[in-house]
């Protein structure tokens, strides 16, 4: 008898101690895979930060050298030019200062030493980087937008509705540039994948239900 409630014994357990390895593989499987990707996205932010914000630094610098030194390579130094490199300055430093505030940061969760641990981190640690990758590019397409225009209209007041047309033109290309160059690909993947997850989560509550009942 002792025998047989061994045998019964090891034979419930051998099914349950298989489904937690595989359980443990799958999981491991998957830490390896998030942790990759969101290294990779926290390199990309950190040199999309510094590349954007040495550009507008760059180009306030520029413009601001000009319009003090009096100097136009193109033409004529006038007063329409003039009061147009010193708004394009004011613009670039405005981007400078929020690239410099505001950076795009991508968080890696340290390991924990236990697989499963280690992908609800990286789950959620994807699910901020998604969140933080959405609202920074809207933040950057719009908030461009909504600085170019109220650059040109200065400008149109000041001078005339040309020559914040013109200074619109040539700014507007910068601001699209500098939202589709950001990372976005956890919030893609965050986007593609947190209706699978929340499912995979339900299931997995009510198993644990279930089972709890069943004993």
């Amino acid at each position: 008898m002792r025998c047989l409630g061994l045998v019964i014994a090891l034979a419930a357990v051998a099914p349950r101690a298989a489904a937690a390895a595989a359980e443990a593989a799958a999981c491991d499987e998957e830490a390896v895979e998030l942790r990759a990707h969101l290294v990779a996205e926290a390199r990309w932010a950190r040199r999309w930060n510094t590349a954007w914000a040495v550009s507008f630094g760059g180009a306030a610098a520029a413009q601001l050298a000009l319009g003090l030194s009096r100097t136009n390579p193109f033409g004529p130094f006038d007063r329409d030019y003039e009061e147009t490199v010193y708004v394009g300055a004011a613009k670039a430093g405005v981007g400078m200062l929020v690239r410099v505030v505001m950076p795009l940061r991508v968080r890696v969760p340290a390991r924990t030493g236990e697989p499963c641990a280690d992908v609800a981190a990286l789950r959620a640690a994807l699910a901020d980087a998604g969140r933080r990758e959405r609202r920074s590019f809207w933040l950057t397409h719009l908030g461009g937008t909504a600085l170019n225009l109220a650059g040109a209209a200065v400008l149109a007041y000041r001078r005339s509705l040309s020559v914040g047309a013109v200074s619109f033109a040539i700014s507007y290309p910068i601001g699209p540039l500098h939202a589709y160059t950001a990372p976005r690909r956890s919030w893609h993947r965050w986007r593609a994948r947190r209706s699978s997850w929340s499912v995979g989560a339900s299931a997995g509550a009510a198993t644990t239900v279930w089972l709890g009942g069943a004993f």
